[in-house]
């Protein structure tokens, strides 16, 4: 994977980019926490960006992170949270993992039917349900080039 090169572009691009202080993400704990509740395995590279950046913003549009709060406590941008809400609301399904919503009411999210041989999932964009990105780095690049 291309961590190196994603991190320089974070680093080039902080007036569009708001996430966590580089090395104090999301504890391992929290991340086995996640998975367990949500019964999968988080894609590799979205682990790298919880582990080294915790959360944060493109744009001004959150990336879905996990709060290290109990997940029957949190409300916001906790993936856990709004993941449980909106499968129980009929927004998504057990196939996709939401990982963003914006304002124009499109969400982008893992297709979990689609697992490639890297432990990574493509993210589709719910508005047309066309492949934005082949993983989670390359959608953090195409997000920060918009």
């Amino acid at each position: 994977m291309k961590y190196e090169i994603i991190r320089k572009l974070i680093e080039e691009n902080l007036d569009k980019v708001e996430f966590g202080e580089f090395g104090k993400g999301v504890s391992d704990e929290w991340v086995k926490k996640a998975e367990i509740r949500l019964n999968m395995s988080l894609p590799k590279s979205y682990i790298w960006w919880l582990k080294n950046y915790s959360g944060g913003e493109i744009n001004g549009e959150e990336i879905f992170s996990i709060y290290e709060i109990d997940f029957d406590e949190v409300v916001g941008g906790d993936i856990v949270y709004i993941n449980e809400l909106n499968r129980r609301n009929g927004i998504s399904n057990t196939k996709q993992l939401v990982i963003q919503e914006n304002d124009q009411g499109e969400s982008y999210y893992f297709d979990l039917s689609h697992l490639d041989n890297n432990g990574e999932y493509p993210i589709f964009s719910d508005m047309d349900k066309k492949k934005y990105a082949d993983n989670f780095l390359d959608f953090i690049e195409k997000k920060i080039k918009q």
